[in-house]
């Protein structure tokens, strides 16, 4: 039984079964994680076996530049190897990032993943500008519109598709404002972009200095426990990372399994079609208990809810994990976000919307 109140703001991030099992007395499979956007689908069969026949390296030291992981990205990219840098998930390299390029400033187009803001304080950058807007359209205009004022050694943090909104900003669109502010650094986080590959600049990043790509393997491969994600950019970019880049950061095991996951193409479809059977099943419940919420083209929607917290709480005792978005830039917590898991999972969340709006009634 939860006895604290507002659990939630011990939860800077989805994904603490640890801390619910604890407050609740309920064990980790007990736990219904519907915070973090990882993809539920078991993985396939021959990856697993793969794995075990690879545990004789657990005494061995990985290999520092992730070589065998790399060549996989490059070849299924048609990108340079030297245009790759991989580690330990993508917000290692997002610290690298801020730590190798002294910028002076920091643009967020917000509300966004609250990591990009952290990882500015750790390294000292005090000018951070926050373009705010739940509308992706006025958000890009605010942005372009503070980028004419002609900076210099300035960065802009971009989620794309975004979270926590689930938006996605078209390639023609973002790649137009990269080419036109030469002078920003734009930084480009693709952790969902599998739900709109054909929208990457993956390709376009190894060709101009001003962009860096971040990808992860976390969200739609699921590997958040084994901390996987590479980034890509013009060769120079690469080599200044590199320099600051601690060794050994990616352990043995994760990066077979990165290469192994990269390769199945059957995975891929197979989540794809799932998660589009399961978004519309979400939408239409969504809408059924008319529910206010964000369009999105990704794995997680953002909606809104009166007395959000208390609703955020209710779920907690039931060991039930949402993502309360109280500390993201410009929301409150009367805004959560949930993601799709199996079918029987999302059932029990709405059969426990529904509950709490017909109590509150």
């Amino acid at each position: 039984m939860i006895k604290e109140s507002k659990i939630y703001k011990k939860l800077p991030h989805g994904g603490n079964i640890y801390k619910i099992a604890e407050i609740t007395s309920k064990s980790l499979k007990e736990i219904i994680d519907l915070s973090s956007s990882v993809n539920p689908l078991p993985l396939p069969k021959e990856i697993i076996q793969k794995i075990k026949d690879l545990l004789f390296l657990l005494d061995k030291y990985p290999d520092p530049e992730s070589l065998s992981l790399k060549k996989t990205i490059s070849e299924i990219y048609e990108i340079p190897l030297n245009t790759i840098i991989c580690g330990n998930g993508s917000t290692e390299l997002i610290y690298l990032t801020l730590q190798a390029f002294s910028f002076s400033s920091v643009i967020i187009l917000e509300p966004t993943f609250i990591e990009y803001e952290r990882a500015c304080k750790i390294n000292k950058i005090s000018k951070i500008k926050h373009i705010f807007s739940l509308n992706k359209d006025k958000g890009l205009s605010q942005l372009e519109n503070y980028l004419k004022k002609n900076f210099s050694n300035v960065a802009v943090f971009i989620c794309n598709p975004n979270n926590p909104t689930g938006w996605l900003i078209e390639k023609e669109r973002l790649f137009y404002l990269i080419n036109k502010y030469s002078s920003v650094f734009f930084l480009v986080d693709e952790a969902f972009i599998e739900f709109g590959k054909e929208h990457s600049l993956i390709k376009e990043a190894t060709k101009v200095k001003n962009l860096i790509i971040f990808r992860s393997l976390t969200k739609f491969y699921g590997l958040a426990g084994l901390r996987l994600g590479y980034g890509v950019s013009y060769a120079n970019n690469i080599k200044i990372l590199e320099r600051y880049k601690i060794p050994w950061s990616i352990n043995s095991i994760a990066q077979h399994f990165g290469t192994f996951i990269l390769k199945n193409k059957d995975f891929f479809t197979n989540s794809l079609n799932f998660f589009t059977k399961e978004k519309q099943f979400f939408e239409n419940n969504f809408r059924r208990l008319k529910i206010n919420f964000f369009p999105s083209i990704t794995n997680f929607y953002l909606f809104y809810l009166e007395n959000g917290a208390e609703f955020t709480e209710y779920l907690f005792k039931k060991g039930i994990l949402i993502r309360n978005c109280y500390n993201f830039y410009g929301l409150n917590e009367n805004y959560l976000r949930v993601s799709i898991k199996m079918r029987k999972e999302n059932e029990i969340f709405f059969k426990e919307l529904e509950n709490w709006l017909k109590a509150s009634l």
